[in-house]
């Protein structure tokens, strides 16, 4: 899926106005990988640090008090807040994508 959801408005969000620019390049960082690996907005712990060059644990935190991000302990991941309620879900975008398949083999076959 190479296209991303993000509102032209979000920046103005009272969320997001407020975040230090590391903690909005962590977001932005993480919206466009949950998209890429089709994770449904998830983001397991340990891939975080990976997201940006320069990790700051403060962003995370930072995310996590504003509500940008939800903090799961027992799954060891994090949330990217209504991240499907922009993006297409792993679901959406595999069912797209086999149905592209079969037009494409449609044409073939004529």
């Amino acid at each position: 899926m190479p296209w991303v959801n993000l509102d032209d408005k979000m920046p103005d969000h009272p969320k997001i106005t407020g975040l230090s620019d590391a903690a909005f390049r962590l977001n932005v960082s993480a919206i466009c990988y949950c998209n890429r690996h089709l994770t449904d907005g998830l983001i397991d712990a340990d891939e975080v640090p990976r997201l940006v060059r320069r990790f700051r644990r403060s962003a995370v935190n930072e995310l996590v008090t504003r509500g940008v991000w939800l903090h799961h302990e027992v799954l060891h991941c994090y949330e990217v807040h209504d991240y499907l309620q922009w993006n297409k879900s792993r679901v959406q975008v595999e069912e797209a994508a086999e149905r592209q398949r079969k037009r494409a083999r449609k044409r073939w076959d004529k």
